[in-house]
């Protein structure tokens, strides 16, 4: 049984040194590390990079919103600003006052002038 493994490991041994690659591969600690170092960076920096631009348009989106909830408001502020001039309408109010209220002008013997 010894023999049999002796020869399985000479037979490997023969094989790897007539199928041996023209370059060896060595990996070490101080080859390695500024390796993962820059792609470290490089996947932060492109991580940074989506982060921005998904941010950019969700802020746009938001700019958009804000502007047309300003446009809305300012049509609003017309809107309202259109209803108070037609409610302090001299004609409206005297119509206000002598249909809903039920008055009238005075006679001129209803006025008292105070000093």
């Amino acid at each position: 049984m010894g023999a049999d493994l002796k020869g399985f490991m000479t037979e490997s041994v023969s094989l790897s040194r007539k199928f041996s690659v023209p370059w060896q591969i060595s990996f070490s600690f101080q080859s390695i590390c500024p390796i993962t170092v820059f792609l470290a960076a490089a996947f932060a920096i492109a991580i940074f990079f989506v982060w921005s631009r998904t941010e950019m348009v969700r802020l746009e989106y938001q700019i958009s919103r804000m502007e047309r909830q300003v446009r809305d408001l300012r049509q609003e502020e017309q809107r309202m600003r259109l209803e108070v001039a037609s409610l302090r309408s001299p004609q409206r109010i005297e119509a206000v006052a002598s249909n809903d209220l039920g008055m009238s002008r005075p006679k001129p013997g209803q006025i008292v002038i105070v000093r």
